[in-house]
């Protein structure tokens, strides 16, 4: 990840960064937008765009782009599927969808918020003082090790320091955090989901180990999205060893399994007529 990234201004004022990796792909590949989740921040999932950056580009801002959204970033993807069919204010998307992917994410708020009330029962820091780096990890400890599995966090435990590490730096204010989980238990794509063209494809992947959003999640969006199909277990490129994995499901797997599932999905000939596309 480089030091420098871009600013896209809100026509309301809000910022977004963005950084594009694999550019030397531009006008050959169909560029990927990743999406991100609650509390992330955009280096978190660099084992994945490295990997992804090596046979495409990773960007924003372009004419013809596929989407991975990851957990929130699965509801900010649907919601932007479903611009076009708004009842009251329909808006039809500057760009052309060709691949969804939809990874350990929801398409309705969901009953269980435990992973959200343990932003809220984060205890504020001493008073007249600010928290030591090793007090930030360990606060932050519950919440991380939430989004994996005991036997994962046991076998990989330099890696889980790493992601302790990470957010422990900074950069992810809570309150900012709850107002995301306010958001994603307001949400309803119930009249939508089954608008979507049957020729948009979508990917779903969710493992059964996940504490942050229960794999039952994915249920309902292949229940709900006619064009929806789950990623496939096996041993040939494009599938995954099981279905044995937590929230970060990137972490799992050697890396090269992961860009094998979006290169092997992402071959497959884009939509055709799928209306969300174009203006």
């Amino acid at each position: 990840m480089s030091a420098t990234f871009s600013i896209h201004v809100h026509a309301d004022g809000s910022k977004k960064a963005y950084e594009i990796f694999g550019q030397e792909h531009l006008g050959k590949q169909t560029p990927l937008v990743l999406v991100n989740g609650m509390s992330m921040l955009r280096g978190d999932w660099l084992k994945l765009s490295d990997a992804l950056s090596q046979y495409r580009p990773v960007a924003l801002n372009w004419k013809k782009v596929a989407i991975c959204g990851y957990s929130m970033g699965g509801a900010i993807t649907q919601q932007l599927l479903f611009l076009p069919f708004h009842p009251s204010n329909p808006a039809a998307l500057p760009f052309e969808v060709s691949h969804v992917f939809l990874t350990a994410t929801l398409c309705e708020p969901q009953q269980d918020t435990s992973f959200a009330k343990r932003f809220q029962s984060i205890p504020p820091p001493p008073e007249g003082r600010k928290r030591t780096f090793e007090e930030k990890r360990e606060v932050a400890r519950p919440t991380t090790a939430a989004t994996f599995d005991p036997n994962w966090i046991a076998e990989n435990p330099d890696r889980f320091n790493w992601w302790l590490d990470r957010m422990a730096t900074g950069g992810r204010p809570v309150r900012t955090i709850l107002m995301q989980a306010r958001a994603l238990g307001r949400f309803d794509f119930t009249e939508f989901q089954a608008k979507v063209p049957k020729d948009t494809k979508i990917l779903v992947i969710h493992g059964k180990l996940d504490e942050v959003l229960p794999y039952s999640a994915s249920r309902v969006i292949l229940e709900r999205m006619p064009s929806a199909k789950d990623v496939e277990v096996g041993d040939k490129p494009g599938q995954i060893p099981s279905l044995d994995f937590g929230h970060q499901w990137f972490e799992y797997f050697d890396i090269e399994v992961w860009r094998n599932v979006f290169e092997v999905f992402l071959s497959e000939p884009p939509a055709q007529s799928s209306g969300l596309a174009r203006l």
